[in-house]
């Protein structure tokens, strides 16, 4: 298995096995690689943002399980662009959709209409390629759960740790949160929290500071004898070190000098 989760993923969908598709679905190989290469980073985030919770991330491990047993690379394999080409393709279809209306539920058609735009390919050909990406995904999750054995908890730890590698392959124009139905990504929240507690911290800081200046201010008011006492003082002390009589100064140098 690849290094990381996408680049499992993406070990799936060779030059050839590209060439064979956009065969197959009559489109320009350049738009079936521009939508297969957007669709994977919209289905691995979906799969990253269901991490973040315990309910969607048993469907993932169950559907990832089944994916698992469906030998994805035999069907792609079996791909061709002769005569009886589109049987194979018609079960990648039948399995992919499947798959991809289980994991996507309501934000399937979101889905496909954005890799429809993105791509410049038709709604049918989206709905080929988000099928068979989905199957892709789910595969290399349940070969690894396979191997690794791996509980819900484990499963959503690991998927986790692949989201630097996620999260930056999304290509521009591509709309990722809007197609998925995502408001705010789980994995900003401790961002949000600490900008919110950062303000609080200040507002309370604020607070004090002026709290403190109004007491000052009132108490001085209320109490205007306590200032003017130590001032006086003060100013008392300076003027009595300025009327040492000359004589008295000169009497206390002779004396240090004696001495």
């Amino acid at each position: 298995m690849s290094a990381t989760l996408i680049d499992s993923v993406r070990s799936a969908f060779t030059p050839d096995a590209l060439t064979k598709i956009s065969t197959l679905l009559g489109e320009t190989e350049s738009n079936v690689q521009k939508a297969v290469h957007g669709a994977i980073p919209m289905i691995l985030i979906d799969v990253l943002h269901k991490s973040h919770f315990p309910e969607p991330t048993a469907r993932i491990g169950e559907l990832s399980r089944q994916a698992a047993a469906g030998d994805l690379f035999g069907e792609l394999h079996e791909l061709s662009t002769s005569a009886g080409g589109l049987l194979p393709g018609s079960v990648l279809l039948n399995k992919g959709t499947e798959y991809a209306h289980a994991l996507l539920l309501e934000r399937f058609d979101p889905v496909v209409m954005e890799i429809s735009r993105y791509s410049g390919i038709s709604l049918p050909s989206a709905t080929f390629i988000t099928g068979i990406v989905t199957f892709a995904s789910l595969d290399a999750i349940g070969r690894h759960l396979n191997q690794y054995r791996a509980d819900a908890g484990g499963l959503s730890v690991w998927i986790q740790t692949h989201a630097d590698s996620i999260r930056p392959a999304t290509p521009v124009g591509l709309e990722v949160r809007h197609a998925l139905g995502i408001p705010r990504y789980p994995w900003e929240t401790s961002t949000v929290r600490r900008s919110r507690h950062t303000a609080l911290y200040v507002a309370i800081v604020l607070i004090i500071v002026i709290v403190a200046g109004l007491f000052f201010y009132q108490y001085r008011k209320d109490h205007p004898m306590a200032f003017s006492t130590t001032a006086d003082t003060i100013t008392t002390a300076r003027s009595s070190m300025d009327t040492i009589p000359a004589s008295s100064s000169a009497a206390v140098t002779d004396t240090a000098r004696t001495r």
